[in-house]
């Protein structure tokens, strides 16, 4: 395989993180890197963890816990409120070129609803959007459907079942199992 270097810069340090896709790293270091990252900032500094950022999901303003029955309980209704393909194809390579990923590498990946939409998250709102390998969607999507599942049995809250897969989706999934 050839080696292919890439990077973006943090903005933090403004130094220059780089990645590879060699086999030691491999195409989805990059998506998993960040995320990481993401988890280890929020343990680091509780201040920005997951209470402050509770007021600043991206979330579908309809769906509430007294909504549910009318809303995501429904089945087919996040069809309803799903983007177009085409905005989530703009939003996709929109995120490849601002990691500097080898476009190339677009098909390796989904763009994801990090609150997906059968638990109210945002269809269209860009911080909801992200990158996500295509061999990790069917585990996040059988935790998605879970969580989904145990919200309208009543037997978790929708903002605890938001707050577990927007801090780590693979922890949330543990309830699941």
């Amino acid at each position: 395989m050839m080696r292919v270097m890439f990077g973006r810069i943090d903005p933090a340090s403004r130094k220059r993180i780089a990645f590879s896709n060699d086999t030691a790293f491999g195409p989805h270091a990059l998506v998993r890197t960040i995320r990481d990252r993401a988890i280890w900032l929020a343990a680091m500094f509780p201040a920005i963890s997951a209470p402050a950022l509770a007021q600043e999901h991206p979330l579908n303003s309809a769906v509430t816990q007294a909504t549910i029955g009318q809303t995501i309980c429904l089945p087919g209704w996040s069809k309803t409120v799903r983007p177009s393909a085409r905005y989530t194809a703009r939003i996709k390579i929109k995120l490849i070129r601002e990691l500097e990923v080898p476009e190339e590498l677009l098909v390796d990946f989904e763009l994801d609803h990090r609150i997906p939409l059968a638990l109210g998250g945002s269809p269209s709102d860009p911080r909801n959007l992200e990158l996500q390998p295509w061999d990790e969607a069917g585990e996040k999507d059988r935790i998605e459907a879970c969580l989904s599942r145990a919200v309208c049995a009543g037997t978790i809250t929708l903002d605890e079942a938001r707050r577990r897969i927007w801090s780590d989706w693979r922890t949330a999934g543990k309830a699941c199992q």
